[in-house]
């Protein structure tokens, strides 16, 4: 899916302007919202369209959560083109998975029903309060949610917006917004039918009460997969961001327990997640200003000179990266090995995700072992340069990028996707 929306959006200067790429872009948007990890979304729209009733109509609320959901895309959209996607790089901070996994817990909680929160809760039914302004940042929220789920598909498109916007204005903004928002789209369509059809979860029993649960845990495991990455940006190694996890849900049951059984569950839950949140907050504080808990994920680099050479190493295992282009091109002029080059920042929870990977796959590792490698850090000058090559417009979207090229510098494979490690091993073994 995400190659044919390439061919909608990446592949012409006049990405998206004629209706075929519009389609392509809501259909694909259509078949994004079908994905496992936007599933969750379904039974938090059917319930909220299912509990709310408005003087304005039955389609009231199901339209004004459909209007949020497609507002965030139309925003992402407009940001994406102010920014030349320096937005996007915004997003990969630590900071920006936690906060993503921070709302996804509280979200699970209240998908479980543990936790209410009055602005998103039913109104009393009158005309003047409707709730439409709860279900609006409901919907708002299941945009920013959807779009980090499908993640590949945005990240193309951002792609297409910030390589097409060589220059911002009026015209470029709102262009940009309206190719994400038709994308948009297609990704609440679905939703927008469920409250429409009148769909929702089955009512009463324990049943339903099991079910709800379910789809709680369900995007709990998602909010830690992006806890652990924001963790890992702040340093702690994957061991250590799953057993601190660990460890704070630990203290969020031991701290809802200890409190009075007379209280009302919702009140005790809260109470737990805000001592939770508290010992997170002094966690993360210390780790920052240097305590060195959890220790950097990359604690094994090893930056080196080697002798008689200006060239900087910087050895990771048994892997060692070049972060001298020439020295890395020299090497590969002799030996006749492919090049992979590697753009790294310390701030991208996905580079720091790969650069483990490249010690714990195997298959990776092998490959890798055979070629060239050259780490090309955000913060140096050689970043700037490969930046401004047209060939690689990926990195104005963000981080990480790879690429594999032969000894000349000829350009064999590129992917933003640190997963598709298949590809990279297939380029880095071609004869």
């Amino acid at each position: 899916m995400e190659d044919w929306l390439a061919q909608a959006n990446g592949a012409a200067p006049n990405v998206g302007t004629g209706l075929q790429a519009l389609v392509m872009l809501g259909v694909g948007g259509l078949l994004a919202s079908l994905l496992p990890c936007v599933y969750p979304l379904y039974p938090i729209t059917a319930a909220v369209i299912g509990k709310r009733a408005s003087s304005l109509g039955r389609f009231a609320h199901p339209l004004t959560y459909y209007l949020g959901l497609c507002g965030t895309y139309f925003g992402l959209g407009a940001l994406a083109a102010l920014s030349g996607g320096s937005f996007n790089e915004a997003l990969r901070l630590p900071v920006s998975n936690l906060v993503i996994g921070g709302v996804l817990w509280l979200l699970a909680l209240s998908t479980a029903g543990w936790l209410h929160f009055p602005v998103l809760s039913p109104s009393s039914g009158t005309a003047a309060d409707s709730g439409l302004l709860g279900t609006l940042l409901l919907g708002a929220s299941a945009g920013f949610l959807s779009s980090a789920c499908v993640g590949p598909v945005v990240v193309g498109i951002l792609l297409a917006i910030a390589a097409g916007t060589e220059q911002v204005s009026l015209g470029s903004v709102l262009s940009a917004a309206f190719k994400l928002l038709v994308f948009g789209m297609g990704v609440g369509l679905p939703l927008l039918l469920i409250g429409v059809l009148g769909l929702s979860l089955p009512k009463g029993g324990r049943l339903m009460l099991h079910i709800q649960r379910g789809f709680g845990l369900l995007i709990a495991w998602f909010a830690a997969g992006y806890v652990a990455k924001g963790l890992g940006g702040y340093g702690f190694s994957a061991q250590a961001s799953w057993g601190l996890m660990a460890g704070l849900l630990l203290l969020g049951v031991a701290s809802y327990l200890f409190q009075d059984a007379a209280r009302l569950q919702e009140e005790r839950v809260r109470r737990a997640v805000c001592i939770v949140v508290g010992v997170l907050g002094c966690q993360l504080v210390g780790s920052i200003l240097g305590s060195g808990v959890g220790g950097p994920a990359s604690a094994s680099a090893v930056v080196q000179r080697s002798s008689g050479q200006e060239a900087l190493v910087e050895q990771h295992g048994n892997l060692t990266w070049h972060l001298d282009k020439a020295a890395a091109y020299r090497e590969a002029l002799q030996t006749g090995r492919p090049v992979f080059v590697d753009f790294y920042a310390d701030w991208c929870s996905n580079c720091k995700a790969f650069e483990a990977l490249t010690l714990s796959d195997e298959a990776l590792n092998t490959a890798l072992s055979g070629a060239v490698l050259l780490k090309v850090r955000d913060t140096t000058e050689l970043f700037a340069n490969y930046q401004a090559d047209s060939r690689f417009a990926e990195l104005k979207v963000g981080l990480p990028f790879f690429i594999i090229t032969d000894p000349k510098e000829a350009l064999l494979f590129k992917t933003s996707d640190y997963t598709e490690t298949g590809a990279m091993q297939l380029f880095l073994t071609v004869e």
